[in-house]
C-alpha cells in the first residue's frame, strides 16, 4: 500500500474526522506541516493536478492530506508544499457534501489520488472503512477511469466534459 499522511488541523469534531479513524486502522500516520518533504500533498491551492506521472512519487514518497475544515480553509491557503497537486472535479459522496463538486472528505480525497495514479486496490482498501466509501467511487467512476489513463495535459478537458 502507499505510505498514507495527513496533517491534521484539528478544526473539525475528532470523532467524525476520516484521517483518524483510518489512523486507528494502522492505514494513515499524522504528521506535522513541517515533515512533509517529498510526500504528494494534496490541496485545492496550487494549478498542478495529480495525474498518473505521479505514481512514482506517491510509491517513493507517499500521498499526504490536509485534514481541515472547508468552512476554515483560509487558515492553510498560505501552507506551501514541494510537491503540492490538486485533484481534478469530482463529486462527494460523503453523507455531508453528497453531491457536491470539489466538496470532498480527506478519504476521499485520498482514493482519488490512489485511483488515479493506478493503485485501484488501495483506494478500495481505504474506502471500504465506511459504510458509504464505496458509492464515491460508483459516482465518478467514469471520470475516475478518465483520469487515470488521461497524460496531465489533457485532464482540464476531460474535466470539462463532465463538470
Amino acid at each position: 500500500m502507499i505510505p498514507i499522511y495527513f496533517i491534521y488541523l484539528k478544526q473539525d469534531d475528532p470523532k467524525k474526522s476520516t484521517m483518524r479513524k483510518l489512523e486507528r486502522f494502522g492505514l494513515a500516520r499524522r504528521i506535522s506541516y513541517g515533515n512533509t518533504g517529498y510526500k504528494l500533498v494534496l490541496t485545492p491551492f496550487t494549478d498542478v493536478r495529480i495525474s498518473k506521472m505521479d505514481r512514482p512519487a506517491a510509491e517513493r514518497h507517499g500521498i499526504c492530506v490536509i485534514e481541515g475544515s472547508w468552512n476554515r480553509e483560509e487558515t492553510f491557503r498560505h501552507m506551501q508544499f514541494l510537491n503540492a497537486r490538486r485533484l481534478p472535479k469530482l463529486l462527494a459522496a460523503n453523507p455531508v457534501n453528497y453531491g457536491k463538486l470539489e466538496r470532498l472528505s480527506s478519504i476521499e480525497a485520498v482514493a482519488a489520488a490512489l485511483y488515479i495514479i493506478g493503485h485501484k486496490d488501495d483506494a478500495f482498501a481505504i474506502l471500504s472503512k465506511y459504510n458509504w466509501g464505496m458509492n464515491f467511487i460508483q459516482l465518478n467512476r467514469n471520470p475516475l477511469d478518465e483520469y487515470s489513463e488521461a497524460e496531465p495535459e489533457k485532464i482540464p478537458e476531460i474535466e470539462d466534459a463532465y463538470f
